[in-house]
């Protein structure tokens, strides 16, 4: 990282630290003042979710926000999209933990989820792994850089479509807490449509 980048924030696997060191801090915390219930395991599924969110949002809508603002923000985000994915796997992943141990040791959310659900989330881990993987040298070289964009994108937009699907229902339930998350989702999938569209017609 050179002297320039890092007068201006958070650069690289500095950045990935930082998330995770953040995100561990608040989940120690949490137990120690919830003890080891469910409460304080539903709060780190709660705050994993929501930040990986907008981890995932940011590295999903790097190209929207570069395209239609250009300015320092947009253009960090831009160098900084594969670790602001890795960052959102790894802190996705974790998310996943807690689930397990919802599961396991207080609440049946896997058996009471419907089989739909089941499958999509699933899925959206499946690309999560191999999208944390391939951001590697050692797995990317493994596969064409054709293949490598189309994992990514199809991975990315099953990904988003999870999250559409999950905070409009939570929306629509009147949970108005995630309408800003909701609408933001929109936003970014519809500013890579239109990308998209534009770029079609170059």
């Amino acid at each position: 990282m050179s002297t320039k980048e890092s007068g201006r924030g958070l650069w690289d696997w500095q950045l990935v630290r930082v998330v995770l060191m953040t995100s561990i801090i608040f989940f120690a915390y949490n137990f120690l003042s919830f003890g080891y219930t469910e409460e304080a395991v539903r709060q780190c599924i709660a705050w994993s979710a929501r930040i990986g969110v907008v981890l995932f949002m940011l590295a999903f809508g790097a190209t929207v926000m570069q395209r239609f603002f250009r300015n320092s923000f947009s253009f960090w985000v831009m160098m900084n999209r594969p670790f602001l994915g890795i960052s959102f796997a790894i802190l996705h992943l974790i998310h996943l933990a807690f689930l397990v141990l919802l599961q396991q040791v207080f609440h049946p959310v896997f058996t009471l989820a419907d089989t739909f659900a089941l499958f999509a989330g699933g899925g959206a881990y499946f690309f999560v792994v191999l999208m944390l993987l391939t951001s590697f040298s050692t797995f990317k070289n493994m596969i064409s850089r054709a293949n490598w964009k189309r994992l990514h994108t199809l991975g990315g937009w099953w990904i988003w479509a999870v999250f559409m699907s999950s905070y409009w229902k939570r929306v629509f339930r009147e949970e108005y807490g995630y309408v800003i998350l909701a609408v933001l989702l929109a936003l970014v999938g519809l500013g890579r449509i239109w990308i998209l569209w534009k770029d079609r017609l170059v």
